[in-house]
């Protein structure tokens, strides 16, 4: 074909078309067919490309902006796993802890809250989604019956309820100082207002009834529920009043039927020394008691004897709060003596942590001296002693021993305390009855040291 091609052609035609093309030749060729939209295409298509090339730590660090803040349903700061930081204390617990501590001049106690955080690396996607919808549902709540609901929903692992506790009392048994050391601990969230008395004063009786405005202020203010939302609620939040107990014949059941959940603590102290305590209490307030007249001689017996068939008369009140919360696991009660005795407070302390599904050893073993100030120094130390005729001590221990042995038969019956557990609870006690009439002078109307607990 390319010889017959060739016929008839001069030798210069033929040498040219004999001759191979050129790359110049090739690019005119392709030009006059129009070819150079597709070269720019390709060219466009490269650009593009090259522009995906990223750096390997300008990727990182694209990704950590990315994810670095995660919103939750209610818009509030989530943390995400591997990003549990150190927290700061708010002014709130700043201005607690400065009241928690023995000497003024001690330096306010430091408090880390970040291991709460820890238990959300853990969870599986699926708890992570239950964790989220939980506190999403307990977030938006301002009223009671918006918590029965939200609380009725599945926890993830390490989520508390929310209340989860309330500490009722007695008055002048180391309640203040169990607040001091639990909101200590990182999985507690404390409180904005401590002893509030809100559903006290602001909640009609017989039944639980507050005003809208005040359950708002309760839920959200009193205990604190932005903070406790920010943890995905890791931190168990509380609040407390020694008034919570001393009002239990109405006051328990309406709070069990409003809150059924919760857990309740206690603490109990040997009668004669709370009512003295609880009497020097109210004249350090200000509001002097008119049942002596006979303040010079520190002669308080009427006092006493009067509390005893009352407010330090245990075993009624406590049997209220047993049938308002009667399983085991919702109620916790503690020994004064035992709770702030040197050799027995760090097992006191771990119980009640276990109880309230704390970490046990968290933050420490010790309980802060706060409100006894008379453990502070020595038995003629002021409000450490007071002075009584034998006569009356007599008495008093009698009523007080009456009245201990309701309580007592009352923690036997609803599985509180075995018999040998009664034995120790009451020999406490005796200990110190038997000590204050061994600092009798001779005879019925001598003088005796009466020192508390």
């Amino acid at each position: 074909m390319l010889r017959e091609r060739l016929v008839g052609l001069t030798p210069r035609e033929r040498a040219q078309a004999l001759r191979i093309p050129s790359f110049r030749d090739f690019l005119d060729s392709r030009v006059e067919k129009l070819h150079w939209p597709l070269i720019l295409l390709i060219a466009t298509v490269l650009l593009l490309l090259s522009q995906l090339v990223i750096p390997r730590d300008a990727a990182a660090t694209t990704a950590r902006l990315r994810t670095k803040t995660v919103v939750t349903p209610l818009s509030m700061p989530q943390a995400t796993p591997g990003a549990a930081a150190k927290t700061g204390t708010s002014a709130e617990l700043e201005e607690q802890l400065m009241g928690c501590r023995t000497l003024k001049t001690d330096p306010i106690p430091a408090v880390d809250k970040s291991p709460s955080l820890r238990v959300l690396e853990t969870h599986t996607p699926q708890q992570r989604q239950q964790a989220q919808q939980y506190t999403a549902a307990v977030g938006a709540c301002t009223d009671f019956a918006c918590l029965r609901q939200a609380n009725q929903l599945p926890r993830a692992p390490g989520q508390f309820p929310f209340p989860h506790f309330l500490v009722i009392g007695f008055p002048k048994c180391a309640t203040s100082s169990l607040y001091c050391h639990l909101i200590q601990h990182p999985q507690i969230q404390h409180p904005k207002e401590k002893e509030s008395h809100l559903l006290l004063d602001q909640c009609e009786r017989p039944g639980l009834d507050c005003p809208a405005e005040a359950q708002r202020h309760y839920v959200v203010d009193v205990l604190n529920l932005a903070e406790a939302a920010q943890s995905q609620f890791t931190r168990a939040a509380f609040e407390g009043s020694t008034h919570y107990v001393l009002e239990a014949d109405w006051f328990a059941e309406r709070l069990a039927a409003t809150m059924p959940w919760l857990r309740v603590v206690v603490s109990m102290r040997d009668p004669i020394s709370q009512a003295i305590a609880m009497h020097l209490h109210n004249i350090a307030h200000g509001r002097p008691a008119n049942c002596t007249a006979d303040l010079e001689e520190k002669s308080i017996y009427h006092c006493v004897r009067r509390s005893l068939k009352a407010r330090s008369h245990y075993a009624p009140k406590i049997e209220k709060w047993m049938k308002a919360f009667p399983r085991r696991e919702q109620l916790h009660i503690l020994q004064f003596e035992n709770l702030t005795r040197p050799e027995a407070m760090a097992g006191q302390l771990q119980g009640l942590k276990t109880f309230l599904d704390l970490k046990p050893l968290l933050p420490s073993s010790e309980l802060p001296l706060t409100n006894y100030k008379h453990q502070r120094g020595d038995e003629d130390a002021l409000g450490r002693y007071w002075i009584m005729k034998r006569w009356e001590i007599e008495h008093l221990v009698s009523i007080a021993r009456n009245s201990t042995m309701d309580l007592l038969d009352l923690l036997v019956q609803h599985g509180y305390a075995g018999e040998q557990g009664k034995a120790e609870w009451l020999q406490n006690w005796e200990n110190i009855w038997q000590d204050n009439l061994s600092r009798c002078e001779p005879g019925r109307s001598a003088p005796c040291k009466v020192v508390v607990s």
